[in-house]
């Protein structure tokens, strides 16, 4: 299992490529980013009909390209926060 840090520099990472070019999964997860809001894995897997896997992929996908970043949530260790910068 790949581990994803941010880094204070990674809010600042601009996407290298246009968001019409990513897949159709990467950019419906993207819309369920869209208002900003933190948002956890469980979160976005309920909001659409699709594998955890595609899910995990479309999340590493955007990461990767800069579109989403990833924040630890402090309330509770075991989850990540999902949200754009």
């Amino acid at each position: 299992m790949t581990t994803y840090t941010v880094t204070p520099s990674q809010d600042s990472i601009k996407p290298q490529i246009p968001e019409e070019k990513l897949p159709g999964s990467a950019r419906a997860v993207l819309d369920i980013l869209e208002n900003h809001e933190p948002r956890t894995f469980s979160e976005i897997s309920g909001q659409v009909e699709w594998a955890p896997r595609t899910v995990r992929n479309a999340l590493r996908r955007l990461i990767e390209e800069g579109f989403v970043v990833r924040k630890f949530n402090f309330t509770d260790a075991r989850q990540v926060y999902y949200m754009r910068p």
